[in-house]
């Protein structure tokens, strides 16, 4: 079965946030202030169908908007970082060295399920202002770097279109951005949709809930045989280090638990499949990785959220990288950026898309686009 949606469209990104790659010294409270706030409003607010939500974020972060100590340390972020992600995380991490704090308190009965108490704002402010310089390390020292397991649920009919138009063939994975690859391993994912249909593995430790809110393409119920996987990224993750792992957990937001244990469930499993991850600038790594994916495989390039990372001339040149590829074989694509997910199909320097659809950007929901339905070929 072929989705078809008529014209090429690349990846849509969002626009960088300016003060996130200004220099913390000319960053102003003002600014820090509105950029807490749209946080708070665009990305924690329940309210929001394309954010994540969480109620305990969404306060501190107007805690923080209001508090020009506190938005001293947030002005340390590391350049080119998401400023609030990375200071809450930051806090998140020196507070498991505290279990006993009256915040920590707070944040388990935020993890329980439970209602943000009156004094949220103010455990908060003390303790991140007396345990300043360990936070700031963080933020000076660290990245914002997730592997959200969940995306994998928008991802697999990609995958599986791709296998349907291959017979026999299996799928070669290239993952643009891969932090520590946990979403080359997505095979080995067992997957849930509310429209009742399920994939993958019984018996698997991660197991994927999604909601389809219009139903799915019509997919092949097994899964390809995959015969490469190759992840690119600047900084790759090692779960193996304990470190890594504690602070790809402080990433994930506290009401998230289910986040959380499928981080830890992906890990085990990436223990004993971990795929080979590459070091380095994409633009100059992807040729020559281009070259090692076997001929007779179905190639799939594909990224979540990195491509809002990229300059716009960046962005050309990987677009250019991948047509030019295309002169000498079929190349997938599937571009995870801003508020949609996309496979495009590249043959000869042309594109088109055969999948779109609108998804929440954890996985929670996946709504694809109905006009491009068309009847089995």
């Amino acid at each position: 079965m072929r989705w078809r949606l008529a014209g090429d469209s690349a990846a849509t990104v969002d626009p960088a946030e300016e003060i996130e790659h200004l220099a913390p010294a000319v960053r102003s409270d003002r600014a820090l202030a509105q950029r807490f706030r749209r946080f708070a409003a665009e990305e924690c607010s329940e309210a929001s169908d394309e954010g994540a939500g969480s109620r305990t974020y969404e306060i501190l972060s107007e805690t923080m908007a209001n508090d020009p100590a506190l938005l001293g340390m947030a002005r340390r972020c590391r350049v080119g970082q998401p400023i609030p992600n990375l200071l809450f995380a930051a806090v998140k991490r020196t507070l498991a060295c505290f279990p006993a704090s009256e915040l920590a308190r707070h944040y388990r009965s935020a993890e329980a399920g439970g209602r943000q108490a009156p004094k949220l704002g103010r455990a908060f402010t003390e303790f991140a202002l007396a345990h300043r310089d360990r936070i700031i390390q963080y933020l000076e020292s660290r990245m914002v770097q997730t592997n959200e397991v969940g995306r994998c649920a928008y991802l697999l009919p990609g995958f599986l279109t791709i296998a349907a138009e291959n017979p026999g063939s299996a799928l070669a994975l290239l993952d643009v951005g891969a932090s520590a690859g946990l979403n080359l391993n997505w095979d080995e994912y067992r997957y849930r949709y509310s429209s009742g249909d399920e994939f993958g593995p019984t018996d698997s430790p991660v197991v994927i809930e999604c909601d389809a809110r219009n139903g799915l393409p019509e997919l092949p119920t097994a899964f390809p045989q995959v015969s490469f996987r190759l992840g690119i990224d600047l900084a790759p993750v090692n779960l193996g280090d304990d470190e890594e792992h504690r602070w790809m957990q402080a990433l994930v937001w506290p009401e998230h638990r289910g986040r959380a244990a499928l981080l830890s469930a992906a890990r085990d499993v990436w223990l004993r499949s971990q795929p080979t991850i590459l070091q380095g600038d994409t633009l100059e790594l992807l040729p020559d990785a281009l070259r090692d994916v076997p001929k007779d495989a179905a190639l799939c390039v594909f990224h979540c959220h990195t491509l809002n990372q990229f300059t716009p001339e960046a962005r050309e040149r990987f677009e250019s990288i991948l047509r030019a590829e295309s002169m000498e074989r079929v190349v997938y694509h599937i571009p995870s950026e801003g508020e949609r997910v996309s496979l495009r199909k590249i043959v000869g320097g042309t594109a088109e898309t055969l999948l779109t659809a609108r998804r929440q950007v954890h996985g929670k929901w996946i709504a694809w686009d109905t006009d491009i339905r068309v009847s089995p070929e």
